[in-house]
């Protein structure tokens, strides 16, 4: 049964690479570019208009509640309503566009709204999210379009929380 079910996703899969190696390229060549973007942003901000950026951890004592919301509940809710839901009306909607003007409308809104839910009183921290919710759209945008969306929810889902599940060790760790 088991021997017989690893044939069959074998077949399925044997002409894919897993993913797709746009995936993989926008994940491989995203980190050092985001760190650099969001350290300078950040460091402008601070220094040059005196703001200090308040993040989440600031404004709560941490405890295991702010972590499991941080990497499991805030990523699912924020992948359901940012990429799977915003992408797949989008797509409905700019269906009488090509498939590239739909997928571009489609990642750009996306990421839009993925930066503005992230506001939490800080007019500045959806500048150092935005480019956080492109790569997450494209992932998802991407992988839906070799597989489909349970499988593009999930890897995106997983990525996201992972992400957060950094910074959210590194607090719970040292404050």
């Amino acid at each position: 049964m088991l021997k017989n079910k690893l044939y069959l996703w074998l077949e399925v899969y044997q002409g894919k690479p897993l993913y797709g190696p746009r995936l993989w390229f926008i994940i491989k060549y995203y980190f050092l570019p985001h760190l650099l973007l969001t350290g300078t942003i950040t460091l402008y901000v601070e220094r040059t208009l005196q703001h200090r950026i308040v993040g989440v951890f600031d404004e709560y004592k941490l405890d295991s509640f702010l972590f499991l919301h941080g990497v499991l509940i805030a990523p699912f809710f924020e992948t359901w309503l940012s990429q799977w839901l915003i992408i797949n009306v989008c797509q409905q909607l700019f269906s009488t566009f090509s498939e590239r003007i739909s997928g571009i409308l489609s990642i750009g809104i996306s990421s839009i709204l993925f930066a503005a839910a992230h506001y939490f009183n800080d007019p500045y921290y959806p500048f150092l999210v935005f480019d956080s919710g492109i790569v997450l759209a494209m992932v998802y945008y991407f992988t839906k379009k070799e597989f489909d969306a349970n499988k593009a929810f999930i890897l995106t889902f997983l990525i996201h929380a992972c992400w957060n599940l950094i910074p959210t060790t590194i607090h719970f760790i040292f404050l």
